[in-house]
């Protein structure tokens, strides 16, 4: 695992990045509180759990000042002292980008995620080149951050978060087309600079979906309308 120091001119500019093509991909989203669930269940996190959550973006495609990040995944663990759904109180980040990407890439990812998602990362306090592998297919997703996390497992059977919407307590932190619910069936997490480390397998504590402009908008063809309802279809 490289650390990429902070101070670096490279990584963090003083400019705001200029959006040549909007990036668009796949995102998945896991906390450590279940996302669908009873209410009583829901209840009894709400308070002490869902303080820490892993976010994952795989790029298809982006242009961001001249640099194209198709195909570069990049991701993010923040932590806070209270559940994230609650406005932040001590709220704070490590970014994990592939380390086989170009540098001009991973700065340029730092600096999108930085400029998009400020508030959600709160204060950043490393980031990391790791060997970063992000993968959906189907209903089928799996990020692994070459020790620091890891996580896999599958939307949930039947489309129940759509058939029970009530059930489903929290947003995706991105905004996504076609948001489902996922079950883990793995996800580990130890990361000393936020002094978290944790095991919370089998849980419907996932977001999976869409994130950017529609494929029509970047040029590629876009999903018929039955394709768009469904998650073999719509993350391919």
């Amino acid at each position: 695992m490289l650390v990429l120091p902070l101070i670096a001119p490279v990584l963090l500019s003083t400019a705001t990045p200029n959006w040549d093509l909007s990036p668009s991909g796949c995102y998945v989203e896991a906390r450590t509180a279940s996302v669908f669930a009873g209410a009583c269940h829901y209840g009894g996190e709400a308070t002490t759990a869902g303080r820490e959550a892993l976010l994952a973006w795989k790029l298809e495609a982006g242009r961001v000042n001249c640099v194209d990040l198709a195909g570069a995944s990049i991701a993010a663990a923040v932590v806070d002292d209270r559940n994230l759904a609650e406005p932040s109180s001590a709220r704070r980040s490590v970014i994990y980008v592939d380390l086989r990407a170009t540098e001009s890439v991973r700065a340029t990812l730092v600096d999108w995620l930085r400029a998009s998602h400020a508030d959600l990362l709160g204060e950043v306090l490393a980031v990391k080149a790791v060997a970063l592998d992000f993968d959906i297919r189907a209903d089928l997703f799996r990020v692994d951050g070459g020790g620091a996390f890891f996580l896999s497992g599958t939307a949930m059977p039947d489309r129940a978060c759509c058939k029970m919407p009530y059930n489903v307590w929290y947003s995706p932190f991105e905004h996504v087309e076609d948001r489902l619910v996922g079950n883990d069936a793995d996800f580990r997490f130890a990361e000393p600079r936020l002094d978290r480390t944790w095991s919370r397998p089998d849980e419907n504590a996932a977001f999976l979906g869409r994130f950017g402009p529609s494929r029509v908008d970047t040029g590629s063809v876009a999903p018929s309308a039955s394709a768009s309802s469904h998650a073999t279809e719509s993350l391919r």
